[in-house]
């Protein structure tokens, strides 16, 4: 379960919540422990996930019931699943004249329907060999069916509004990662929900992981980390700084994660070539399982100048005394602060740093200024099984661009160390 239930609840309290509804993919998949091939195809408001703040009451994923086979390996923890028909199979309804009105329409497009015409109509619109000896895989997928039949809906919103009906929250105080979804459903007639915007609400709850999240972090973390590893090994004079991607996508999917990206600049530019006697910066961020992992690091093809050495000396003294002063309830201000103050006493005068960010399903899985909020609207503190990581990319005209970042957890009384916290510059010869 990837949910932190003891933090949802927590943050639902301060914030008065009588529940939550996720409609992005990373939040229904928060909630939910539910990853489907809807969220490959970027068909969004296809899949909803609803979690009551009291425990007594359904949790619900919601999604096309021809797709409840997936759930044959990828399950979810929640009671109620609540489906919706997107077609309709040949003679699965008794023929007669429909009337139809434009909220009925199926979200997808597929064939408009009507609510009163899904009483009892199959999740599958696919035939059945009459007389056939069914396969295994054919049983399955038929009980898997059947464990589901009854009470679907003519459409996503419609079965979301069934799920917060079945909850017991009509008139229910929720919060919504999409505050669309509450109008849509105002239009179909749950005119009592109150609904309030709950886009950063989500980062506040998934700033804190779980256990199981913290285990996925971790392989993420050294997947990114070997993939970066891989490509400095690959690198060469002369290299295209694209086919450094490349390389870092195909290390990724042999370790049996995806890159994301790795940004691969010289002089803070991505184009051209790797060079001799440049400095290079590398970032890498690959997911295993949705969440992040992120990583950075610097390369130098020849002979580095005594004041890069000096300088990247400078950084990781500094990154172990944060790390050292990190703690739950240490603003990220007061270790931004810290870290500064520490880079420029060790020898490298105007350094300047992104600061720190909370790493998990996004890559800046925390609270972020929105809309007409200030940057700073939402300060930010260390909290335990936090995993975060400090951003040190530098550039400096003249000079060159560098970059060190590792993953961290904030535990009780100390940061545990994700990735090698390896910050020296790699050199190469030429």
């Amino acid at each position: 379960m990837l949910l932190n239930r003891e933090r949802a609840n927590q943050v639902m309290d301060r914030h008065g919540l009588d529940g939550l509804v996720a409609a992005f993919p990373e939040n229904i998949y928060y909630l939910s422990d539910y990853w489907g091939p809807m969220f490959l195809m970027s068909r969004n408001y296809t899949l909803y996930a609803l979690l009551p703040r009291d425990e007594s009451r359904p949790a619900a994923l919601i999604m096309p019931g021809t797709g409840v086979y997936h759930l044959e390996h990828v399950p979810t923890w929640m009671p109620n699943v609540a489906t919706y028909i997107t077609r309709i199979a040949p003679k699965a309804i008794p023929p007669r004249d429909f009337e139809f009105s434009t909220e009925e329409i199926d979200e997808t497009g597929d064939q408009p329907v009507t609510t009163g015409d899904l009483v009892d109509a199959p999740l599958t619109p696919y035939p059945t060999r009459i007389g056939a000896d069914m396969a295994p895989r054919d049983r399955q997928l038929l009980d898997r069916y059947a464990m589901h039949r009854g009470g679907a809906q003519a459409t996503a919103t419609r079965a979301l509004a069934a799920a917060i009906e079945t909850a017991g929250l009509t008139a229910g105080r929720l919060g919504f990662d999409d505050p669309r979804v509450c109008g849509w459903l105002g239009a179909i007639g749950l005119e009592d929900v109150a609904g309030i915007d709950a886009l950063n609400i989500f980062k506040e709850i998934r700033m804190v992981k779980s256990p199981e999240e913290i285990e996925l972090l971790k392989i993420a973390g050294r997947m990114s980390e070997a993939a970066l590893d891989t490509v400095v090994d690959r690198m060469e004079i002369g290299m295209p700084l694209d086919e450094i991607g490349r390389i870092h996508a195909l290390s990724m999917a042999e370790q049996g994660g995806r890159s994301e990206w790795i940004i691969a600049n010289i002089r803070g530019l991505a184009t051209g070539d790797v060079e001799a006697n440049e400095l290079i910066k590398l970032d890498s961020v690959g997911t295993w399982k949705q969440y992040r992992g992120d990583v950075g690091r610097s390369v130098f093809f020849g002979e580095p100048t005594p004041e890069m050495l000096k300088r990247f000396d400078a950084v990781g003294r500094a990154l172990r005394i944060a790390y050292e002063n990190i703690r739950p309830g240490k603003t990220f201000k007061q270790i931004v602060d810290l870290t500064l103050k520490t880079v420029h006493d060790e020898g490298f005068p105007g350094f300047v740093i992104a600061g720190p960010h909370s790493v998990g399903l996004e890559h800046t899985d925390h609270p972020v200024s929105v809309g007409a909020q200030m940057p700073g609207h939402h300060p930010l503190a260390f909290e335990e099984n936090m995993v975060f990581t400090l951003d040190m990319p530098y550039h400096e005209f003249g000079w060159g661009t560098t970059h060190v970042e590792d993953m961290m957890i904030v535990r009780k009384d100390a940061c545990e160390p994700i990735t090698s916290m390896n910050t020296s510059l790699r050199v190469k010869a030429l």
